[in-house]
């Protein structure tokens, strides 16, 4: 089986992933702080992330800052433990417990310790993933 990168998927073309199989790639400016792992489909994109602890999003330089984009959002905690503020309300996550953030709402989030989740965008976000479509 042939792989190929590409930055833009084809809409109705079936994805196969294996977590485990998948070189994670930095996520921005966060350089080995946060660790994607992707998979896109025609209208959500389902991320799997790694966190070290501490990391400050989206903006490691000012805590207090929040980030507004007009996908929604869900992050399901697998391990470890983000502590959020989303809409001016904090909550603190561990494993087994999800977040829904709708688009347009400010949030941010701090990782408490090591912690790794899936992350579900709609629509799709353009930042790069690093993604290898399969066929």
């Amino acid at each position: 089986m042939t792989t190929e990168q590409s930055t833009a998927h084809e809409l109705g073309r079936p994805q196969h992933r294996i977590w485990s199989e998948i070189e994670p790639t930095p996520l921005g400016d966060f350089g080995n702080r946060i660790m994607i792992k992707a998979l896109t489909a025609d209208k959500v994109q389902v991320l799997h992330v790694a966190i070290a602890a501490d990391t400050v999003i989206p903006n490691p330089a000012d805590p207090g800052e929040q980030e507004v984009h007009p996908m929604e959002q869900i992050d399901v905690i697998l391990t470890g433990r983000m502590a959020y503020v989303v809409d001016g309300k904090e909550r603190v996550l561990g494993p087994g417990e999800a977040l829904g953030i709708p688009g347009g709402v400010p949030h941010s989030a701090v990782a408490l310790e090591d912690t790794t989740m899936i992350e579900v965008f709609t629509p799709i976000p353009d930042f790069p993933t690093g993604e290898v479509r399969t066929p």
